[in-house]
């Protein structure tokens, strides 16, 4: 059961896998186990072919050494490795030399080599009815070293033993011819298969590609089509309110319900002038979202004193401030007084960063801006004592038209634009945003303007200076 279930795993795995990697396998398999089955067949053939040389050198020494024994039974001495079998007179001596070499040349086995050696005294029945039967010879015995094939058949009743040898090159030398020949066939084949392989796999992978960009691109545009869609029913909630207001408010003044000259007018004119402003800066985020995307939104940079841009935009958001009880604090590098940036776009940032701060801030709270100045360019903070969100929360707000998830209480509902415009509005100073917010625990959005866009003040730049 247990190797039912590795299987099964297995073959699921296996179907999830991309067809590129399935059709890699494949062909890496085509390609390996061939050259498997080549090798084993190559390394059998050479054993085949060196037991054929070692039977048939076996035969010949076998022959080699009876028709020497022959030679003894007719009283013919034969040259041994240590002298003659037999002592005899040298003319004997010389004709049983004589008898081998005519054998040996009757045999006609180019590079086979005979020799003959003593290994013990010749039996009694030699020269008997009985003849050198009467002691068989032995298994043979083969020999594989210094690149030469041995065959060696003792036989004791003539006290010698016959060998045959073979080098292997002359013994293998069929074998090799056709080992090669295979080899060229067999590597001319992994080639073909190597290159129909990477085109097909590549092939293949071009087409996931495209398909997994399809899908993205799919997926990306379900995922604009529902936040747009989500944006749009949020703004038609924002849109609504300030123009029910300025509808409302215009419509008593119009018709001057309380009278041709009520104190209440100028009241309802203020807050028609607070609506219509309100619905300017939705219409304005909107457009200034747009001009982003569409790359012509250019900045206009001047020499900037950041103090006083930082003292009017608390201004901006002081009243909503007060009506809370939130204390606004302001804490900047005394080193950077100016810096090179877009007045109304550093305004607008640190405007909207504010706002959110103010707006999820609950009464008593704390909302502060700071600043240092390091290495890597000046860093502003906004940082509050707000509901905060959660760490997998701040992604989705920095999305066009994202917003955390309605079930999180705020004061004030809002369009999702804020933090995205401001982070666009800095990185098109060429600077970084990041955002670092814990629940209950507050938020600290951070941005920071490159190094060239820091004017330091000139005690910064003595203190820097080197000494001498």
């Amino acid at each position: 059961m247990p190797a039912f279930d590795i299987s099964r795993n297995w073959f699921a795995r296996a179907r999830k896998s991309k067809l590129s990697s399935r059709v890699t396998v494949v062909f890496v398999a085509a390609l390996i186990l061939p050259w498997c089955a080549y090798a084993w067949l190559t390394i059998t053939e050479r054993s085949e072919q060196v037991a054929r040389v070692e039977q048939n050198l076996a035969a010949l020494a076998a022959a080699y050494g009876e028709h020497a024994t022959t030679l003894m039974r007719l009283g013919i001495p034969i040259p041994i490795d240590a002298g003659v079998a037999q002592p005899a007179p040298p003319d004997a001596a010389k004709r049983g030399e004589a008898e081998l070499t005519a054998f040996r040349g009757a045999l006609n086995v180019p590079g086979v080599g005979f020799s003959l050696r003593k290994i013990g005294e010749p039996s009694p029945a030699l020269n008997g009815a009985s003849g050198p039967d009467a002691a068989p010879d032995l298994a043979p015995i083969f020999g594989d070293r210094n690149g030469t094939i041995t065959a060696e058949v003792d036989r004791p009743a003539a006290g010698i033993a016959a060998s045959a040898s073979l080098s292997q090159d002359v013994a293998l030398r069929d074998w090799r011819a056709r080992a090669q020949t295979e080899f060229a066939a067999f590597l001319l084949r992994s080639l073909f298969v190597v290159g129909v392989g990477i085109f097909l796999v590549q092939q293949l992978r071009r087409r996931e590609a495209v398909e997994a960009e399809l899908v993205s691109a799919k997926e990306k545009a379900e995922s604009a089509s529902r936040a747009k869609s989500a944006f749009l029913a949020n703004m038609s909630h924002e849109l609504r309110t300030p123009l029910n207001a300025i509808i409302g408010f215009s419509e008593i003044i119009k018709s001057r319900k309380f009278g041709p000259s009520s104190e209440r007018y100028p009241e309802y004119a203020g807050h028609i002038f607070n609506s219509g402003t309100h619905l300017l800066a939705l219409i304005n985020d909107v457009l200034n979202l747009s001009k982003l995307e569409a790359g012509r939104l250019a900045l206009q940079e001047e020499d900037l004193d950041l103090g006083s841009i930082v003292e009017a935009c608390m201004h901006l958001v002081e009243t909503q401030a007060r009506q809370s009880n939130i204390r606004l604090s302001v804490s900047l590098d005394d080193g950077v007084r100016s810096v090179r940036a877009d007045d109304r776009r550093l305004r607008q940032i640190l405007v909207n960063l504010l706002s959110n701060a103010v707006k999820f801030t609950p009464d008593g709270g704390h909302v502060r801006v700071s600043s240092v100045y390091d290495a890597n360019g000046l860093a502003i903070m906004v940082s509050d004592t707000g509901i905060g969100m959660a760490p997998e929360d701040i992604p989705n707000v920095m999305t066009l038209f994202g917003q955390v998830d309605s079930k999180v209480r705020r004061k004030q509902e809002g369009t999702g634009l804020g933090l995205p415009l401001a982070k666009q509005l800095v990185e098109l100073h060429g600077g970084t945003f990041s955002i670092e917010s814990k629940i209950d625990a507050g938020t600290t959005v951070t941005f920071v303007l490159p190094p060239e866009r820091v004017i330091a003040s000139p005690m910064r730049l003595t203190a820097a200076a080197p000494a001498g």
